[in-house]
């Protein structure tokens, strides 16, 4: 009797784990690309956000926006991860075309450096696939999927006719086991993140 009660604790207790593990970012480290990671701090409304900018900046004043081809700048995590060739350009790729999807309509994209024309230099600093094996055999045992997707990035804005940086941020997600439709292939977890972040990006812009 005891063993057949104790049965269904263990697998409720590593269910409760395994949910804990899934939330929150990832630990990031930094990449070099920006210029100064001491002065990053925690935003107050944006989870996982780290940024800083510079004091008295008038925001409002840029209505335009150059968006730069995403840099790959991957960091070596603990434990590794391993890439498939040409899979972290491609979601650099992916990433570039989520920001101007989800900025175009309120901020138009130009090519052309002007007065009222920011510039967003993204970089690709951590990527962490789902294994769907992984998910399909967790999900026969423990009746729940338990690997989840992870991504960084690291950004400079910048007046598109000086170069004056003027701000700098990182962001990291991890993936949640309750959006369950992502859970069974390598990137739909990193992709949903991708267009949150733009979402996030244009509605604090606008703020």
């Amino acid at each position: 009797m005891e063993e057949k009660k104790s049965t269904p604790m263990i697998i409720a207790g590593a269910v409760i784990l395994f949910l804990l593990a899934g939330c929150g970012a990832p630990r990031m480290q930094s990449s070099g690309f920006l210029s100064d990671y001491d002065r990053l701090r925690p935003a107050q409304k944006e989870e996982h956000v780290l940024y800083w900018e510079q004091p008295g900046v008038d925001w409002k004043r840029y209505d335009k926006l150059i968006i730069a081809p995403v840099q790959v700048r991957i960091v070596p995590a603990d434990p590794p991860v391993e890439l498939r060739p040409g899979e972290a350009e491609e979601l650099a790729g992916r990433l570039h075309e989520a920001l101007v999807r989800g900025l175009r309509e309120r901020y138009p994209v130009v090519e052309t450096a002007a007065p009222d024309v920011l510039v967003i230099r993204p970089a690709l600093t951590h990527l962490k696939p789902v294994t769907p094996a992984v998910n399909i055999a967790a999900t026969a045992l423990l009746g729940v999927p338990v690997d989840v997707g992870e991504a960084a990035v690291e950004a400079q804005f910048a007046d598109s006719l000086s170069g004056r940086i003027l701000g700098e941020l990182t962001v990291g997600s991890r993936g949640s086991i309750v959006d369950i439709t992502r859970v069974w292939t390598r990137w739909d977890q990193v992709n949903r993140a991708f267009e949150l972040w733009a979402q996030r990006l244009r509605r604090a812009m606008e703020e």
